[in-house]
């Protein structure tokens, strides 16, 4: 199936997508002088006129600017979104790396500190769990 292509109304106005209502109005006030003068003497001129209102009637109205908008950046709308993702799924596999670490490291000194204490270790998991088990009477 193939891709429908959406026409660049910011291309037939001749204005960056970043163009305020102003900017707007400017570049379709002096093409559209322009082309007017011309529709007389040139065929193609009534076409590019009409494709400029249009593009002008898209693009002046906010609620229909943000729908094309929506539309004609889906593909930079869609990268953006997946790198967003990438980033916070790298983000979320750092941290859980980080407490990994740390759980590693009190780990590691709880082994250490239970050999270096391991006499007393053993007198107060004696007297911890020793009641607990069956066949110790202390």
């Amino acid at each position: 199936m193939a891709e429908s292509r959406i026409v660049d109304y910011y291309a037939v106005l001749a204005v960056p997508p970043t163009a305020d209502l102003m900017g707007l109005e400017n570049a379709y006030a002096h093409l559209s002088d322009e082309l007017a003068t011309r529709v007389t003497v040139d065929d193609s001129s009534r076409d590019a006129l009409f494709r400029l209102n249009e593009a002008y009637g898209v693009l002046s109205k906010p609620d229909m600017r943000r729908e094309y908008d929506r539309v004609y950046f889906s593909k930079e709308i869609a990268t953006a979104e997946a790198a967003i993702k990438r980033v916070e799924r790298n983000r979320r596999w750092q941290a859980n790396l980080l407490v990994g670490a740390l759980g590693l490291v009190v780990l590691v000194q709880a082994v250490a500190l239970a050999y270096v204490g391991q006499d007393q270790l053993g007198a107060v998991v004696d007297a911890v769990v020793g009641p607990l088990l069956p066949g110790n009477a202390n």
